[in-house]
């Protein structure tokens, strides 16, 4: 194995991130991320996400009854990936979805134990776009000069306060998760009532009810402002849902959000909340 270099800059080091980020692999790649599959699970079979199923393919499976649900990274697909990138950058930073809503981090911090210290793998303590600022921190700080040692430490302070905003179109896929109870649903359906969870510290906890999809977009531009009353960064991300999304991003403009993109939102997303589902993830301003 190559020795390890004494320093590490962005332009030395490889990012990898897990494929709830959202983003199709090469738009992530045109952005210096290199995205590892997660399991799309459907009958029985396993099929990679974003590699062997489309976020497409996943919205209309959902559209169509099917019930589908996710599992983590393969450590052999994180293998494979680290000692690729390996052969060309000195390092490489590696950041997941929550370990409180996936074993990825778990799976990728054994996988890298095969690579000493030229893999450091992260926890986003969030997904999608919180993932996404998350990661872009880390490269920020990697440029600003943080040892390779600290980099976790000079992140937790950033991490701990990037939020997520995640408002869903049906209480179906809620239930099917099991995260509401049938009554839940039936009495949430008839009255036309929807939660926004939050994404906060690696958790899903939920959040104020709304009566409608229109309050909810209300509800989250408020919640941003309420939670980062200097300003925020903001990716959005939907499930089949782009006039929604544009809704959002208003509603959140003219609360002086910055918005810096919108995400397809993935197959985790979609699955457990959604066809529909849009989400705000805010991050702090600097």
């Amino acid at each position: 194995m190559a020795s390890t270099p004494t320093a590490s800059t962005a332009s030395s080091v490889a990012f990898v991130a897990d494929s709830t980020l959202g983003l199709p692999p090469e738009e992530a790649k045109s952005q210096g991320i290199h995205v590892v599959p997660q399991q799309v699970l459907h009958k029985g079979r396993s099929f990679r996400d974003l590699v062997e199923i489309t976020p497409g393919e996943v919205l209309k499976l959902l559209r169509s009854g099917e019930r589908l649900t996710t599992s983590q990274v393969a450590p052999e697909d994180l293998r494979r990936l680290y000692e690729a990138l390996l052969r060309t950058h000195g390092r490489v930073v590696s950041v997941h979805v929550s370990c409180l809503l996936s074993g990825t981090v778990d799976t990728a911090k054994k996988v890298a134990q095969a690579f000493g210290d030229r893999v450091k793998v992260l926890d986003s303590w969030s997904l999608s776009g919180g993932l996404l600022l998350v990661l872009e921190r880390a490269r920020q700080l990697l440029r600003e000069g943080v040892a390779w040692e600290r980099l976790e430490e000079a992140l937790a302070p950033y991490r701990e306060r990037v939020r997520g905003y995640v408002l869903p179109a049906t209480l179906d896929y809620l239930h099917h998760s099991g995260r509401i109870s049938g009554l839940q649903r039936f009495v949430g359906g008839f009255l036309r009532i929807l939660p926004v969870l939050k994404v906060r510290e690696g958790r899903v906890h939920p959040g104020p009810r709304v009566r409608g999809f229109a309050e909810g977009i209300r509800k989250v531009a408020a919640l941003s402002r309420r939670d980062f009353p200097e300003g925020a960064r903001v990716y959005l991300a939907h499930a089949g849902n782009p006039e929604g999304a544009k809704a959002l991003a208003e509603a959140l403009k003219a609360e002086g959000v910055e918005v810096l993109g919108v995400l397809p939102a993935g197959a985790a997303v979609s699955v457990h909340t959604g066809p529909g589902t849009v989400a705000a993830f805010a991050g702090p301003r600097g």
